[in-house]
């Protein structure tokens, strides 16, 4: 190497110390379910070779989103399998604290951000947790993290998984679905908060419910109880085809299925958003060979570019 060349380096290698990475113009982001992502062994879902990691790990590589809303992922372990801890900070729900010596396996949410983002990591939104006097809550607290941008307003993020068993009940003939309503609400108390401390904010995760259909509750509900607090569902237009393996525990045995409903879904508020330019959320569709070959999960990633 010249001494030319030698002092060029330097001067690149100066300029990188002291400029720090730029935020990201926009951001991709994804939500993903990855259906008991655990290394315990201890749920049949749970178990997963090293080709069922390479597989799922090649989906996130190919997603490639900037920030990854994740549900039912044990910890930092079986994550780091599957989404590149060289890439990615992760950030998970404070309940898995509470669980961090457990020897069996949790579903927790948090955030996957590739490095490089500035992330203020808030403390969990428990009351989706549906607490009493007595206990913190039995359900899952929803992740809550800021990232920080230039020029632009923070996205404040939530990534949640909300109560399984009313993906389209009626509210009054469910106990699941009264469970839900309420976290609904809890939900609506969070967007009250953020609108009216002017804050930009996005809410991706596991819903739960069928908010696309025609009629349904919980959506209609949100809107109700947010009535002065504008809402974008992001995934209102978009198509569902998720083929999964799913166990059945009367058979004992894995079961092939599509999923032509849509239950993860992303929100957000309109000043999150390009409003000159049409925002569609995408479901990524596993096909048909991987889900036959692989162990993946029951729910396919949404992504969407803000």
């Amino acid at each position: 190497m010249s001494k030319i060349s030698a002092q060029l380096s330097l001067l690149c290698l100066f300029i990188v110390a002291v400029n720090p990475v730029p935020a990201y113009a926009s951001l991709t982001l994804a939500t993903w379910n990855m259906e008991w992502l655990s290394d315990k062994g201890d749920m049949i879902q749970s178990k997963r070779d090293a080709d069922d990691y390479l597989m799922m790990q090649t989906i996130s590589s190919v997603i490639d989103a900037d920030l990854i809303a994740f549900q039912e992922v044990d910890g930092p372990e079986p994550l780091a399998k599957v989404v590149d801890p060289l890439q990615y900070d992760f950030y998970f729900s404070d309940r898995s604290l509470r669980y961090k010596k457990s020897r069996g396996s949790h579903q927790f949410t948090g955030w996957a951000v590739k490095k490089g983002i500035n992330v203020i990591d808030h403390k969990d939104y428990q009351p989706l947790g549906l607490p009493t006097f007595l206990s913190g809550g039995d359900l899952r607290y929803g992740t809550y993290i800021e990232v920080l941008r230039e020029n632009q307003p923070s996205l404040h993020l939530l990534s949640i998984h909300l109560k399984s068993g009313c993906f389209n009940t009626p509210v009054r003939r469910n106990n699941s679905c009264k469970k839900l309503r309420r976290q609904i609400e809890a939900l609506a108390v969070w967007i009250n908060t953020r609108t009216k401390l002017g804050q930009e904010f996005v809410i991706a995760g596991d819903f739960n419910h069928y908010m696309n259909n025609p009629y349904e509750w919980a959506w209609q509900t949100l809107l109700e109880e947010t009535s002065t607090s504008p809402l974008v569902k992001l995934t209102a237009n978009t198509p569902a085809k998720c083929k999964a393996r799913k166990f059945n525990y009367r058979t004992k045995r894995w079961e092939h299925v599509v999923y032509n409903k849509l239950i993860d879904h992303i929100i957000a508020s309109p000043g999150a958003i390009d409003i000159n330019s049409p925002v569609e959320a995408k479901q990524y569709q596993y096909s048909y060979h991987a889900v036959s070959t692989y162990r993946l999960s029951d729910h396919c990633p949404v992504i969407v570019e803000l």
